[in-house]
């Protein structure tokens, strides 16, 4: 769905800011509340005098860019929220991405939307392209077909053990979600990171 399970928000924002990062890149947008929610939290709600003028002049301090998909979700977010948005695959996107250029990239209830073999080139590829990642997935896996955007069909299952094959080190506590922390030095790449894998075909 193009927004999240009320449980898990409060405490993945609680953690990107904790983190404090300079630089976010949310992957799969949907309608943008993640986005909406790290201007809100980490930019204008400690700051009592100057939240109006740097919401109404967009004075950032943040670089927030993300990735969506389904060009209809787009009409839905706020100008003021994104920096940048690419409207296109996710796949066709990171090879423009630099190493480590984000410090943080989140991609929330976007991982059982891919099928096994992409899915973990997806997360080998934010461990590229940022130095702490967060990924949530439902705890609880069912069938769910959306005939008018088959990119909110899902398609693969993950759990804490697929997470720590991808060195992923942490876990929030949350009753409906997976959520899990990628905050590490990079490693040896995982069998996943071959550029010869064919993740081109049956993406999502």
């Amino acid at each position: 769905m193009p927004y999240s399970n009320i449980e898990q928000m409060p405490i993945i924002i609680n953690e990107i800011k904790r983190h404090n990062p300079n630089s976010i890149l949310d992957v799969g947008c949907g309608i943008g509340l993640y986005g909406i929610l790290i201007r809100v939290f980490l930019e204008l709600y400690d700051d009592a005098e100057g939240f109006l003028d740097r919401l109404l002049t967009r004075n950032w301090q943040i670089r927030v860019d993300a990735v969506e998909g389904y060009y209809p979700y787009l009409e839905f977010i706020p100008a003021w929220v994104y920096d940048h948005i690419w409207n296109a695959d996710v796949f066709e996107i990171f090879p423009h991405i630099k190493d480590k250029e984000y410090d943080m990239a989140i991609a929330i209830a976007i991982l059982e939307h891919l099928d096994r073999e992409a899915g973990h080139v997806f997360l080998e590829q934010l461990k590229r392209i940022a130095r702490v990642v967060i990924v949530s997935v439902p705890a609880f896996w069912g069938p769910q077909v959306v005939p008018a955007n088959p990119l909110e069909n899902h398609r693969s299952h993950w759990t804490k053990e697929d997470f720590i094959q991808h060195d992923f080190t942490s876990f929030l506590p949350s009753p409906r979600s997976t959520i899990a922390i990628y905050n590490t030095e990079h490693r040896e790449p995982s069998k996943y990171s071959d550029p010869q894998v064919d993740w081109t075909s049956n993406k999502r």
